[in-house]
């Protein structure tokens, strides 16, 4: 059933591969939105592009995102903080509409390298200079005023990258990590950030024509693995301490920076 369902895509190598590899990518994700900020998830796309072309990944992901963007933003809805997250839509925004103006003349492998290594600098910055987080998290509404142009600024680069290569955690979080917000209100505005990212990028797709028949078939197979990782993500999101958690998103992030290097560099 699934060979005849899944015949158009004639670039996949091996059907055997293409499920379970799919399964952990969406998993990966799952996890990433609901316990992480998506910190996790930057490995997700990279795995589906294993078995699928670049453009049919996009839009294998497309729905199975927005589904977990919405049952992430229902159980963390008590933690969103507008005052963040109006500035980072704006600029996510900004960053889609270009995406989409220029997608089929733009190289994005210089700007995701870019995006790469100040992933790097940042989180290694985190670990040298050992930052209070729960002092800087008392003082984050204070600073939030002059970073709306830095808002704006990584916001930009999140929403180009997450249109075209999913990846738009990276500069969304070296924006957000260093307000300082707890570990709860931090999933919350990213969740919530990524939900309206990530919808407004449906008449972009339609207009682009990367979605097929095939692509919403494998992706309807999909949905069953998404509560599994939303669930999964919270329990270990609510077992970690605030310290903890910015170490693991700082290590995530880390990895991320250097996966966006050596996957664009060769």
């Amino acid at each position: 059933m699934f060979e005849q369902a899944l015949s158009g895509l004639s670039t996949i190598n091996q059907l055997e591969l293409l499920i379970p590899t799919s399964i952990l990518a969406v998993m990966l994700v799952a996890i990433s939105k609901s316990g992480f900020g998506g910190g996790l998830g930057g490995l997700g796309f990279p795995l589906m592009v294993l078995v699928l072309p670049p453009k049919l990944a996009l839009a294998v992901f497309l729905p199975l995102t927005l589904l977990t963007d919405i049952w992430v933003i229902f159980v963390w809805r008590k933690f969103f903080i507008f005052e963040i997250i109006w500035m980072m839509v704006l600029g996510g925004m900004i960053g889609q509409l270009l995406c989409w103006i220029f997608f089929n003349y733009l190289d994005d492998k210089s700007i995701l390298i870019l995006i790469g290594t100040m992933a790097l600098i940042t989180s290694v910055n985190f670990f040298l200079s050992k930052i209070d987080l729960l002092q800087k998290s008392k003082n984050h509404l204070n600073t939030l005023q002059p970073n709306f142009l830095r808002a704006v600024f990584w916001c930009s680069l999140s929403g180009f990258a997450s249109f075209i290569a999913w990846a738009g955690s990276v500069p969304a979080q070296i924006y957000l990590l260093k307000l300082g917000v707890n570990r709860k209100n931090f999933v919350g505005i990213m969740s919530f950030y990524f939900f309206l990212i990530n919808f407004s990028k449906i008449p972009f797709y339609i207009d682009l024509k990367i979605f097929t028949k095939e692509t919403l078939f494998l992706s309807f197979i999909l949905i069953p693995v998404l509560p599994i990782g939303v669930f999964l993500g919270k329990w270990l999101n609510l077992k970690l301490s605030d310290n903890l958690f910015y170490n693991i998103s700082h290590v995530a992030l880390f990895l991320c920076g250097i996966h966006l290097i050596i996957k664009n560099a060769t």
